[in-house]
């Protein structure tokens, strides 16, 4: 799934934004869960159940932590993690979620794998995934703490994300897809909060994106659904964050519920359009990182080149 550099949309008709949404179930680090209809898995692919797993509920204050036996030392470090993210969200984004977050831990990415909480099949690029309709929060242990903080944190933002924008489990079942942000908006804050700064695998997208001339607009990257939509969208949400405050993040979410539009929300909490605010994005991208390229050699220097970019989605 790491595949989403220039050249890579499509050709044809563009989707919708609420097409996006609908089929976002799972990228790189997994993302919303949504309701799939009955059949959807077909013959041949589907889920086989290699274990049978004891489950037992650990409680905090915010969370029921469900795991099986084997998971009961490294479940508990998880659970601090979970309370220390949720304390963050809740208090950069000014929002308690009333509920207790379902959160299931599996302990290796084969089991989970085989979880039963979604019935899309799950790839190995998938670090977790957060369900829409019953909140439901699943991602495996992979053997790095670090990793399970990050992706724990992101699929904590996704929960927020649902609960700000969609409100009590009920309300969303006329029609969830009604106001549904981009792909950029929705993964590139779960991104951005969950890390907090811009990490160095983004900062290598943007440096390759501003020297070969990818960085694209906006506008544009909202009909995108590749790996662009975490890189580009985190950086977005980090200058926004510099511009005007981490708290105006949760403020944008607050507003793209009641206003119903994203744009609208952005408008409304930094007084520009969202052309003038994704000139001064690239703007700011590119003074960062254009000055850098005479003190660094060029990739065919010292690699050899594997994909192109133009011809395959490789």
């Amino acid at each position: 799934m790491r595949s989403g550099i220039k050249g890579m949309e499509t050709a044809g008709a563009r989707p919708t934004r609420s097409g996006w949404l609908a089929s976002l179930a799972i990228l790189l680090f997994g993302a919303i869960a949504l309701p799939a209809p009955a059949g959807a898995q077909y013959f041949g692919q589907n889920k086989v159940q290699y274990k049978s797993f004891h489950w037992e509920v650990l409680k905090t204050e915010h969370f029921d932590v469900h795991y099986y036996r084997g998971e009961e030392e490294a479940v508990q470090d998880a659970a601090v993690m979970a309370e220390r993210g949720y304390r963050r969200l809740s208090r950069v984004l000014e929002h308690q979620i009333k509920s207790k977050i379902p959160l299931v831990l599996y302990a290796s990415h084969t089991d989970f794998e085989q979880t039963n909480i979604t019935p899309e099949l799950i790839g190995v690029g998938t670090g977790g995934v957060t369900e829409f309709l019953k909140r439901r929060v699943f991602l495996p242990f992979t053997g790095s703490y670090a990793e399970l903080d990050h992706v724990l944190t992101h699929e904590l933002v996704h929960a927020f994300q649902v609960d700000i924008l969609f409100g009590d489990r009920m309300s969303i079942v006329g029609n969830p897809f009604a106001s549904s942000p981009p792909l950029w908006f929705m993964e590139g804050m779960a991104e951005y909060l969950s890390i907090a700064e811009i990490d160095n695998n983004t900062k290598m997208w943007l440096r390759d994106a501003s020297l070969e001339g990818y960085l694209i607009p906006i506008r544009t990257l909202e009909y995108v659904g590749d790996i662009r939509v975490y890189r580009f969208g985190q950086s977005i949400w980090q200058f926004i964050a510099d511009s005007y405050g981490v708290q105006k993040i949760g403020e944008i979410l607050k507003r793209t519920r009641r206003m119903g539009s994203a744009e609208k929300a952005l408008e409304s909490s930094t007084g520009l359009t969202i052309d003038v605010l994704s000139k001064k994005w690239t703007e700011a991208v590119r003074k960062e990182y254009l000055p850098q390229i005479a003190d660094y050699d060029k990739p065919d220097q010292i690699a050899a080149h594997l994909t192109d970019a133009e011809r395959e989605a490789g």
